[in-house]
């Protein structure tokens, strides 16, 4: 058994779900912070290792009570805007409590310029405000930087796929954006909570799998469908309104129909898992029943 004792908040999402499963494969004895103990069995089971408090984030008192004795903390929250508040005051609970290295689940977004994107702009407060906890309390923090899911193809594009076998985006045709797998992201993230703490001190991990234009895209899935996809750029304003017809919050559209994100795979998952990043390709051949 690991000496290790991890605490996991985010744990019901998949990339923690994976977590909190890999670190108990490990021998990692595990705490999830839950709304739902009974979900919490459905995801895991039963397990000597892994112990469940059941509370939300309105109140942290449960959390507050139960981080001590604990040495890492993964931390997701995905609520955008109480993100920065809430990061801090479960940052300032765990190290007061005793945790020695926080893993934070941010987001490329982050690294925009000020105020630029709605999702960067949380995301990157919240790191500040970690940071400046980890400083003061002589801890560590390691920011997990992910770009724009594979899994995201489930929500934005599988209704039109669905329904008109296309793929729409405001991305001209030779454009290649840039995509990472959250079974990656869960990985470097269970490394990083076992492995030693000054092994990745406070740094900050960009993480991209791939890079894919859209035809490509389109043929990915074409293939994996046995019928033809085609990718249609659209005006990213026709694509804004499209996104408000979802009733996907005003920001969050923006974000969606006018970040930029075109930069090349990093070396973070050959360098620190010794293989190769998973492509789109294989994550939608993998997945494909959910696009039928």
């Amino acid at each position: 058994m690991s000496s290790e004792k991890v605490y996991v908040i985010g744990a019901t999402g998949n990339i923690g779900t994976k977590v909190v499963r890999d670190l108990l494969a490990k021998g990692v004895e595990t705490t999830i912070y839950v709304r739902s103990a009974e979900k919490s069995k459905s995801l895991f089971g039963e397990s000597k290792l892994l112990n469940v408090v059941e509370g939300d984030y309105a109140d942290m008192t449960k959390f507050k009570a139960s981080i001590p004795g604990h040495t890492r903390l993964f931390l997701v929250i995905a609520d955008l805007d109480n993100m920065p508040a809430l990061k801090e005051e479960i940052a300032a609970d765990a190290y007061e409590g005793g945790v020695k290295q926080i893993v934070d689940l941010s987001s490329r977004f982050a690294q925009f310029p000020w105020k630029t994107s709605i999702i960067g702009e949380a995301h990157h407060l919240a790191e500040e405000r970690i940071y400046a906890l980890a400083l003061k309390h002589k801890r560590n923090v390691v920011t997990l930087r992910p770009s724009r899911f594979h899994a995201n193809h489930l929500w934005v594009d599988n209704p039109t796929i669905k329904a008109e076998s296309t793929i729409y985006d405001s991305n001209e045709d030779h454009m290649k954006l840039e995509w990472i797998s959250t079974d990656d992201i869960a990985d470097v993230a269970t490394l990083i909570l076992t492995d030693p703490t000054e092994v990745h001190g406070n740094r900050a991990y960009p993480l991209i799998g791939d890079s894919v234009d859209g035809p490509t895209r389109a043929s990915y899935f074409s293939k994996a469908l046995g019928r033809t996809i085609t990718y249609k750029y659209v005006d990213p304003r026709d694509k804004y309104q499209t996104l408000l017809k979802s009733h996907i919050p005003p920001q969050i559209a923006l974000d969606l129909a006018t970040v930029q994100t075109f930069d090349p795979p990093t070396l973070i998952v050959p360098i620190l898992l010794g293989r190769p990043y998973e492509t789109l390709e294989s994550w939608i051949n993998k997945n494909i029943a959910g696009f039928q």
